[in-house]
């Protein structure tokens, strides 16, 4: 039962109160504070919201790579490429200063 109540209140919280028109409560104490809800929801924005255009190199590459119908493997294949290539350069790198130390001695 105690389960049944604090699931109740804990979705009352996402489900927005009954918006009445303030009109039709002039003798409720609580007429002013409905006016405000209502004034509150009003104000809210209608319609399809704005779609963002991506930013930044990351939210460039998530929106062509990742996000809707352009979801596909590549990032893998990026991933795989880049390790591959900073490991032979850091291999490369540290061969040529292994070589240099060589001369040295």
């Amino acid at each position: 039962m105690f389960r049944s109540i604090v699931a109740k209140r804990g979705l009352s919280t996402l489900i927005p109160p009954k918006v009445v028109s303030p009109k039709n409560l002039t003798g409720a104490s609580n007429a002013k504070r409905i006016e405000q809800v209502v004034k509150f929801y009003q104000s809210l924005p209608q319609g399809k919201a704005v779609q963002q255009q991506p930013s930044g190199v990351i939210g460039r590459y998530k929106a062509k790579f990742f996000d809707g119908d352009n979801a596909s493997g590549k990032p893998i294949l990026h991933l795989a490429l880049a390790v591959l290539t900073l490991g032979y350069t850091m291999e490369y790198y540290f061969h040529l200063r292994h070589h240099k130390h060589d001369e040295h001695h």
